[in-house]
């Protein structure tokens, strides 16, 4: 039993507003104070990655992580394949939580408040489909993916203190101008989520006080891999270059000042503000420990229900593109439903034509017996410009053995 959802400590009330006002202190008495980091015609703090609806659109709804507040599944393989795998694949981690900085706490979304937000109806569908993909009850499949999330968030917070430190004893910014420079990189530059991710996962990984059904660990590292960019990068075991690189990022402020032996010391002071260690950072002050860090459930919400829009494919999409085109379907015979023969010599059953959207089983089913796993599967979805190019497919991958690999 875990001591914690999620791995997530407990609040400690007036930490995150302190936190906040010091970080303002500091960044108003810094030597060339940033410009505000505002996007065209927004107040909303600038974050790459975080697909989140404008304030306009329904009510924001927040609420503190604990025991009290975890969802509940509400169905699983008769409910609609909601795709969540498919937004972490094209998008990142940051599909389904993001971290805000603590320099950014009046600004949208969630204003008055910072830290770590998990946007709850893309974490409920994901540890759905988790749950679905091996087997475990969703409740496991949340609470892992809540520590990953956490873990992979409070990285980009423990570098955010870090920087702050830097910046009340050196005078000169460093977080805003290296967020700036990252945001202008491609989503390959992003070294950041890599290191990120590489620390989701190992949170994961057995220990003394945590324990995952292999599965589950398995399935998330199928996601990392699958993911775009640098954030694929969070699988490999050394994150050595990846770190260098960020560094590089962080301290090409300083590319103009002083001597190179002198921002050579900044490069590597820097560095020492890059690992994540829990529960207790020694590198940190006290004041900016790593349990100080706020974490939120975040949605958005209209007449009741959430109006995040599902990263979802279509009935007609996968029998026609994905079955006919990708798989070199062949038409095998027809009862209540059309059975097609794929290329692996697997039998599948077409989903149902009288709805537009695919369930939950009909999905893992089909993409089972294709070899093929969720994140595979959006992997390929955006490799092929949706079942356009390189079909069908080559190699072909023989069906797979899961817990919804059948025919039904």
């Amino acid at each position: 039993m875990h001591k914690r959802f999620g791995q997530i400590p407990r609040s400690r009330p007036g930490a995150a507003s302190d936190i906040a006002d010091a970080a303002q202190h500091v960044e108003s008495s810094l030597d060339d104070a940033p410009e505000p980091d505002l996007l065209p015609d927004s107040d909303r703090f600038p974050r790459p990655g975080v697909d989140i609806p404008s304030a306009d659109d329904a009510q924001e709804v927040v609420d503190e992580v604990d025991l009290d507040s975890v969802p509940v599944s509400q169905g699983q393989e008769e409910e609609s394949h909601e795709g969540a795998a498919g937004g972490v694949v094209e998008g990142g981690v940051e599909y389904l939580a993001f971290y805000k900085s603590f320099r950014d706490v009046l600004r949208a979304p969630a204003r008055n408040r910072w830290g770590i937000f998990l946007i709850k109806k893309r974490c409920v569908a994901l540890a759905t489909d988790m749950s679905i993909s091996t087997g475990e009850s969703f409740a496991d499949c949340l609470d892992a993916l809540a520590a990953f999330l956490y873990t992979h968030e409070l990285y980009h917070y423990r570098f955010d203190a870090h920087c702050l430190q830097m910046e009340a004893t050196g005078g000169l910014p460093v977080y805003r101008p290296y967020r700036r420079l990252v945001a202008k990189r491609p989503v390959h530059e992003w070294h950041e989520e890599s290191i990120a991710n590489f620390y989701g996962l190992k949170a994961l990984q057995p220990s003394r006080r945590f324990l995952y059904p292999n599965a589950i660990f398995d399935y998330l590292w199928d996601l990392v891999a699958n993911s775009p960019g640098a954030y694929a990068g969070g699988i490999d075991k050394h994150q050595r270059q990846q770190s260098a690189l960020m560094a590089q990022q962080a301290s090409a402020v300083f590319g103009n000042a002083g001597p190179t032996v002198w921002r050579g010391l900044i490069e590597s002071t820097i560095r020492t503000g890059m690992g994540l260690a829990k529960p207790r950072e020694a590198k940190l002050s006290s004041f900016l420990r790593l349990d100080n860090c706020p974490v939120y459930w975040i949605d958005w919400v209209k007449g009741g229900k959430s109006v995040l829009v599902p990263f979802a494919v279509s009935v007609a999409e996968v029998s026609n593109d994905f079955i006919k085109r990708y798989l070199a379907g062949i038409h095998d015979h027809h009862s209540d439903h059309s059975y097609y023969r794929i290329d692996n010599g697997a039998k599948v059953k077409l989903p149902n034509p009288h709805r537009a959207d695919l369930t939950n089983g009909e999905f893992h089913n089909i993409v089972g017996m294709a070899g093929m796993t969720s994140p595979q599967f959006y992997r390929e979805r955006v490799r092929t410009s949706v079942w356009r190019r390189g079909v069908p497919r080559t190699p072909v991958l023989p069906p797979r053995i899961g817990p919804h690999d059948k025919s039904r």
